[in-house]
């Protein structure tokens, strides 16, 4: 299996909260598996495979290297998404088509020998006109509101209460500390756990849905800080970039391979940056594999 490197681009750099505390969904959504190895608190690499609904429930996030899927080997004449693949014309399943709510009618086309998705991104006017003295209820894998509840009918309603905000039955929770998780308030929840809560389900970024031009590019996602879950931007490579060591240089052949980075024609270790002219963006080696 060819391997790829893929960075953490982070805005504002921040202390992390504990080990392996970094920004992993992309590699779980580009199909990348972790491998643990003796001795280490963290998975240290990623394994291709496919994904299924309870997968996206429990994957552990937190690892240091990552093994991955190579772009370039992939047909380009099909369309690939949670390690499915789709001729031209044809639709998502409809579990796939579950792990993007917000977006419906997917599909498969072929541009000059590149097939790409297309999807219609879904609006929910009604979220405009709640009332003052309303709330909306929300089914899961659902992306507008099923139910408007108002006036007295709220006081029947169940609380819900997760890091320290009251919420009504039936609506949507979003953890601040596990980012890429959304809850519904429902009776009995247990705020005590999210990534095993059966009111709580992963969201998907769908970067292999939105993001396939950077991802053949060799580009590296961009988060908003350390505990941001889905890329809000794309760094791609360019001729200016070089290395900034972070560390003192030390010897070659003592160096781990599988602790390095490739980006563009760069190779760097962990700890080191790229150059980058936004001075509000921190563009780190976290992990990977080659």
């Amino acid at each position: 299996m060819t391997k790829i490197a893929i960075f953490r681009t982070t805005l504002a750099r921040s202390c992390d909260d504990g080990p392996c505390q970094t920004p992993t969904k992309h590699y779980t959504e580009i199909g990348c598996k972790p491998i643990h190895e003796e001795g280490g608190s963290c998975p240290t690499r990623f394994k291709q495979d496919s994904f299924t609904l309870e997968d996206f429930t429990t994957f552990n996030h937190f690892s240091l290297r990552y093994e991955c899927p190579s772009f370039a080997d992939r047909d380009h004449r099909k369309c690939y998404f949670n390690g499915n693949i789709y001729e031209p014309e044809s639709s998502l399943s409809k579990f796939d088509e579950r792990l993007s709510p917000c977006y419906a009618g997917c599909i498969c086309i072929n541009h000059n020998n590149l097939s790409f998705f297309i999807c219609a991104a879904i609006s929910c006017p009604e979220v405009m006109t709640r009332g003052a003295d309303c709330i909306f209820q929300y089914s899961p894998f659902e992306c507008c509101p099923t139910e408007k509840v108002c006036g007295d009918q709220t006081k029947k309603l169940s609380e819900c209460y997760l890091e320290g905000t009251r919420y009504l039955e039936g609506e949507m929770m979003y953890p601040r500390e596990e980012s890429c998780y959304k809850c519904s308030c429902q009776r009995g929840f247990d705020n005590s756990t999210i990534r095993r809560n059966p009111n709580c389900y992963e969201l998907t970024c769908g970067i292999e849905l939105f993001n396939l031009e950077p991802l053949l590019d060799g580009c590296s996602p961009v988060f908003f800080g350390t505990r941001g879950c889905c890329p809000i931007s794309w760094r791609c490579p360019n001729d200016k970039d070089t290395v900034i060591r972070e560390d003192q240089p030390v010897d070659a052949n003592g160096i781990n391979p599988k602790l390095q980075c490739k980006f563009g024609n760069l190779t760097l270790n962990v700890g080191d940056y790229v150059s980058s002219d936004q001075t509000c963006v921190s563009f780190e080696i976290a992990f990977n594999e080659l």
